[in-house]
């Protein structure tokens, strides 16, 4: 089968979705399928095939609000004049350019949502209003949809009515890192608490620096991370670095895997999600983690970790304060996190769903693989608070 991946920087390239096309495009790779990957060019690393995909450069403007959709619209263009048998698009208002593949290439489209496209911070109200709409006529454009949990379906049916499956995300489970590099850059195991995220407001890191600035304790928030713009915002938060607040900028690979190894608490202040897959690395390493209670992060966390209220500094600091004081709660989330991910979360059976997805678009099927079972962001109401 001939598969087109649209909606993504590239990759391998940093965030969310990146990864993800990174993970379950290379699945499908090993499992015999041709999978093509469009990318942005100032985000290409290096040429040619990776991890088995082959990557297809077209053109855009530069610029935070026309990069995306030019780059999509030439992208799109160049799927619907290839022999692709289904182009599947990431996100809403990259999949406005449906149309195209639906008509001028005569494809199965399908379209996976990882969030509510228009909420992010960085989108003024036009631009908004714009990306909504292109979530509208992506949902008349596409012939299946998929979300990446149970949350992210049920807010974008509220805005957008239409039929929606859940596909959860998966995670590695990886082996322990031990401390090496950490060791170099004057981190110890255990004296540190960690995050992963980009450096815009909605990820809620301005919180979490307030409160932690405020918290008595000898170890170290370590932010790992960048921006996608420098802006205001970036500025006024990287104006924190200090012993106590360290900013390591983008991260991959070994560093990483023994961040995540041997920090003693995991913290995710994000006020709006898709799905983290930080969060879930963060269990897979066995990780305890203390998240913000908006629904993503309740759903990824499952029967794991802490939550605080949203948008909350006191009580983000009560709830620091109160794992950091709490050693013997933080180490027994170990097992459960790790049992957790090794149960509930796997990329072979996120990609078990496409295939069966993409087999029944050919086909012509009308019935679809039942929603993969996955935790009730209901479940979120007797989520244990971390002020013990």
């Amino acid at each position: 089968m001939k598969i087109a991946m649209l909606g993504v920087k590239s990759v391998p390239a940093i965030g969310g979705i990146a990864h993800y096309v990174e993970e379950v495009g290379s699945r499908l790779v090993e499992r015999g399928h041709d999978v093509t990957v469009y990318c942005r060019p100032q985000y290409i690393e290096g040429n040619g095939e990776y991890r088995g995909m082959r990557r297809v450069i077209t053109p855009g403007m530069r610029g935070k609000h026309l990069d995306a959709p030019t780059h999509t619209l030439t992208a799109a263009f160049h799927a619907a004049c290839s022999k692709f048998d289904v182009v599947h698009f990431h996100g809403s208002a990259p999949a406005a350019f449906a149309p195209l593949s639906r008509v001028l290439g005569r494809q199965k489209v399908l379209l996976t949502i990882h969030g509510l496209d228009w909420q992010g911070a960085k989108w003024g109200s036009l631009a908004s209003t714009l990306m909504r709409g292109a979530g509208r006529v992506a949902a008349t454009s596409v012939q299946k949809i998929v979300a990446v949990s149970r949350s992210v379906s049920e807010q974008y049916a509220q805005v957008v009515p239409c039929s929606i499956s859940v596909v959860p995300t998966g995670v590695d489970f990886p082996e322990l890192a031990e401390p090496r590099e950490i060791l170099e850059m004057g981190l110890e195991p255990g004296e540190y608490v960690f995050t992963a995220s980009r450096l815009m407001p909605e990820k809620g890191l301005h919180r979490l620096v307030a409160a932690w600035e405020s918290v008595d304790t000898d170890k170290t928030l370590v932010i790992a991370g960048n921006a996608p713009y420098e802006d205001e915002y970036t500025r006024e938060l990287l104006s924190h670095a200090s012993k106590r607040v360290r900013f390591l900028g983008y991260v991959k690979g070994r560093l990483l895997a023994e961040l995540f190894s041997n920090a003693y608490l995991y913290v995710q202040p994000s006020e709006l999600e898709g799905l983290s897959i930080a969060v879930l690395e963060a269990l897979s390493y066995g990780r305890c983690v203390l998240a913000s209670d908006i629904a993503a992060n309740c759903e990824a966390l499952g029967p794991c970790g802490y939550t605080f209220r949203s948008a909350d500094v006191l009580d983000l600091w009560r709830s620091l304060r109160a794992l950091l004081e709490s050693p013997e709660a933080v180490a027994a989330q170990f097992i459960i996190a790790r049992e957790h991910v090794r149960r509930q979360r796997n990329w072979d059976t996120t990609v078990d769903a496409y295939e069966c997805l993409y087999e029944d678009l050919l086909v012509g099927r009308t019935v679809f693989p039942a929603d993969q079972p996955d935790s009730s962001p209901a479940a979120s109401a007797a989520r244990r608070r971390a002020a013990v």
